[in-house]
């Protein structure tokens, strides 16, 4: 999710001013040629009126796709950008290639859609407690705090970049990995509290019916654990020296239960 791409409402809106304009230039240089090559102020803005009043109809759903297209980024950056959870987008950004496509922003797959975050959020704050969750803001607010772009935005590459992110993100999902200790009934559980709190569906007719299924879940859960994962393949001690032997038993019996997902 970078704050270097631009976003996808101003870049509609210039496209659409530039289509206006270059329309109302043919219009122009056609009046111009009947009236002789040249137009006063007052031809100039007869001709403005007129093309505004011809043209209104075939521009209005345009200027409606992008009302919405403004609307749905506004809507679907409300928490991610907030400073009041952080941590729910440095977490996120270990499955954004998953999610569905946005100009500007992460994503590409398609498997998930952003409507999970509302349900995704809640699903973690049971899982870790509300305390827990607090604190991982907190810190993660600290973090923001270190990363401040020359723009005077947030440096959200650093960020991700950052070794204390990438350890507070394990905390948490070691946490998790605590609440599985019956796989399917914990994966049905997270599915049903997420779809029972989607966020509203955006103009893409395939988002508007789309619902987490245990195949997603699976494909979010391998790309959040991806790291650990790897990390459970090559340095099992370190895992076992900061979180214990029986933490590591449960994350290579979760990562078991996943890959036969």
């Amino acid at each position: 999710m970078s704050n270097k791409a631009p976003h996808a409402g101003p870049a509609c809106c210039e496209s659409i001013a530039a289509t206006m304009i270059g329309h109302f230039a043919t219009r122009l240089e056609l009046e111009a040629k009947k009236a002789g090559g040249a137009l006063d102020a007052d031809a100039i803005r007869a001709a403005a009126e007129r093309f505004l009043a011809e043209e209104h109809h075939r521009f209005a759903p345009v200027f409606q796709r992008a009302f919405d297209q403004c609307s749905e980024t506004r809507e679907t950056r409300k928490w991610e950008t907030s400073r009041g959870h952080p941590f729910d987008r440095i977490l996120t950004k270990r499955f954004g290639h998953l999610l569905l496509p946005r100009p500007g922003d992460d994503g590409g797959l398609g498997l998930v859609s952003r409507r999970i975050m509302p349900g995704f959020s809640l699903a973690l704050d049971k899982m870790i407690g509300p305390a827990v969750y607090q604190q991982c803001q907190n810190k993660s607010r600290e973090i923001l705090d270190r990363h401040k772009a020359a723009s005077g935005g947030t440096d959200w590459e650093a960020i991700y970049r950052d070794g204390e992110a990438a350890a507070l993100v394990t905390d948490v999902l070691v946490l998790v990995v605590r609440n599985f200790t019956n796989f399917a009934h914990r994966r049905a559980w997270f599915i049903e509290l997420v779809n029972n709190h989607l966020a509203p569906p955006t103009s893409d007719p395939l988002d508007s019916h789309w619902r987490l299924t245990e195949y997603g879940f699976a494909e979010l859960m391998r790309a959040l654990f991806a790291d650990l994962k790897k990390t459970l393949e090559n340095k099992p001690d370190s895992i076992k020296k900061r979180y214990g032997e029986a933490t590591l038993v449960a994350l290579a019996a979760f990562l078991r239960e996943l890959d036969r997902a």
